[in-house]
């Protein structure tokens, strides 16, 4: 929290820039409870290996994406 609020655009719009970090933050948990039976269901049912997949490769986009980060005022 501490870098995304250290590159916020504008400081005079930190609330909304804040509530948009939020949504980010927390989209992720309302929609994996939505995916994860259908990533389970794969193969007859039980393939945890394709969650956990699915999972890993989505750890590996956002380490990526953090790359992306050019400086911090």
């Amino acid at each position: 929290m501490a870098l995304a609020a250290a590159v916020l655009p504008n400081p005079d719009e930190s609330a909304k820039d804040m509530g948009v970090l939020n949504i980010g933050n927390a989209l992720p948990q309302s929609l994996v409870p939505i995916a994860a039976p259908a990533l389970l269901a794969i193969g007859g049912g039980g393939n945890y290996g394709a969650l956990f997949l699915f999972g890993a490769i989505a750890a590996v986009l956002g380490a990526l994406a953090v790359q992306f980060i050019r400086s911090v005022r």
